[in-house]
């Protein structure tokens, strides 16, 4: 009797099972059903299916028509490509923004801290968004700060919850920027190692590496640097061969001979933004100059120079040049030792034709508005990162800002980069904000 009893039990057990398995396959067709009927109401919105995340219920490529100038709506349009990664229409929303070209959907940490859906974002004049016409003059952040609130109100349309921005770097400066044009378009932002630069020659960094990390380190690299340009003509020979093997051409910066001093310089800063290697892992000697090349490759200071990289970032460094800044290289410790690179800078990288003018008064606009009136951020930075130099410099007691630095920390830090009662503290600040 009682294994009877258990045999039925078993049965109907699993035919409750079946029945919740069918209502809940039935309840995520209806859902893929009505995302999909929303999205196709949506005017000027193209969209295919993607292969999704296994958090997601359903991804989307959108294909979304914007006008190249904002303050003309009926001018020219170019369409911006965006990846929507839907979870539950009733969960938050991540808005996302990458500040170049986007390959791939790629969830973000913070859609995951908050189990939210995502919405991730190309930047203008990069990837696919581009327009037929190249005019320069529609790349500014203000114009992309319109392209993301349009976005983000055409897709209020079918998300009608909590909404936070983030990006990381680039994207995290156009994070604030949308947030400065655009306050009210979310409920809260996370910008990771964003910097705020005043100029395109940003002195702050130069002050930075003079105080970032150990004494003895920094000592370390000044003398790895020096030793590259005293011996010049003994590694020269195999900077030319991994050139030639990686197919690098270095012609909009001016040569090979020019790469390899610009290489030299850079060295220092991909060094502590990055953190590919360890100070004790720096060459003390010029024996092996193979190992010496691939060194700095490691370290990621010479394929930032070639003709396909500058092609790539050109958008980047036109914005950096002309409105969101940059660094340039500190030469005092090396007098006498350069030849083709006694005053570096950028320039190097503009569209043929085009002037490099840059202009601080909009930036100075946004810090003193981040500083006095901003609610509901979250800044992440790390220690060692150059980019932290121009960090946003909070005022206590101004607004609820939350800035959160990792010691001794790369361009890589995140939230998982910090300890649990640190997480903790981001995820109150975010859980507090998106219940209000």
């Amino acid at each position: 009797m009682e294994l009877k009893n258990t045999i039925w039990l078993q049965l109907f057990l699993l035919l409750n099972l079946l029945i919740l398995s069918n209502c809940q396959s039935t309840d995520r067709v209806d859902e893929n059903l009505r995302i999909i009927e929303k999205l196709s109401g949506l005017e000027g919105v193209e969209f295919i299916t993607e292969s999704g995340d296994t958090l997601y219920r359903q991804s989307f490529k959108l294909m979304i028509e914007q006008p190249l100038d904002h303050n003309k709506p009926n001018g020219e349009k170019f369409m911006q490509k965006v990846y929507l990664s839907h979870l539950d229409l009733n969960r938050p929303v991540v808005f996302s923004i990458n500040g170049y070209n986007v390959n791939n959907n790629r969830i973000s940490e913070l859609s995951n801290f908050i189990n939210a859906n995502q919405i991730y974002v190309e930047h203008r004049f990069f990837g696919e968004s581009k327009p037929g016409n190249y005019d320069w003059n529609y790349l500014n952040i203000e114009q992309a700060a319109a392209d993301h609130h349009r976005i983000i109100q055409l897709l209020k349309k079918i998300y009608k919850g909590k909404w936070v921005s983030t990006g990381i770097s680039k994207g995290g400066q156009a994070t604030i920027y949308h947030r400065y044009f655009y306050p009210e378009d979310v409920d809260a932002s996370l910008a990771y190692v964003a910097p705020l630069c005043f100029s395109a020659q940003e002195p702050r960094m130069f002050n930075f590496l003079k105080s970032v990390g150990t004494k003895e380190c920094r000592a370390r690299i000044i003398r790895f640097q020096t030793m590259l340009l005293e011996n010049k003509d003994k590694i020269m020979p195999e900077f030319i061969a991994n050139a030639e093997k990686r197919g690098y051409a270095f012609n909009f910066l001016g040569g090979i001979e020019k790469a390899y001093e610009y290489a030299v310089l850079e060295y220092v800063f991909a060094f502590w933004q990055w953190q590919n290697l360890r100070c004790d892992e720096i060459p003390e000697n010029i024996s092996e100059p193979t190992q010496i090349i691939e060194h700095m490759e490691k370290v990621d200071c010479i394929s930032f120079f070639t003709d396909e990289t500058v092609n790539y970032f050109r958008p980047f460094f036109y914005q950096a040049l002309t409105e969101i800044g940059v660094y340039t290289y500190n030469t005092e410790s090396f007098a006498g030792l350069l030849e083709y690179a006694t005053h570096p800078d950028f320039n190097f990288t503009m569209p043929v034709g085009i002037e490099a003018k840059f202009n601080d008064t909009l930036m100075h606009s946004i810090n003193k508005w981040l500083q006095n009136e901003s609610e509901n951020f979250i800044y992440i930075y790390g220690e060692y990162d150059p980019w932290s130099a121009p960090a946003v410099q909070l005022i206590e007691g101004k607004t609820n800002a939350l800035k959160m630095v990792k010691p001794k920390g790369s361009h890589r830090t995140r939230i998982a980069s910090f300890y649990e009662d640190q997480q903790k503290q981001i995820a109150d600040s975010l859980n507090k904000w998106l219940s209000e």
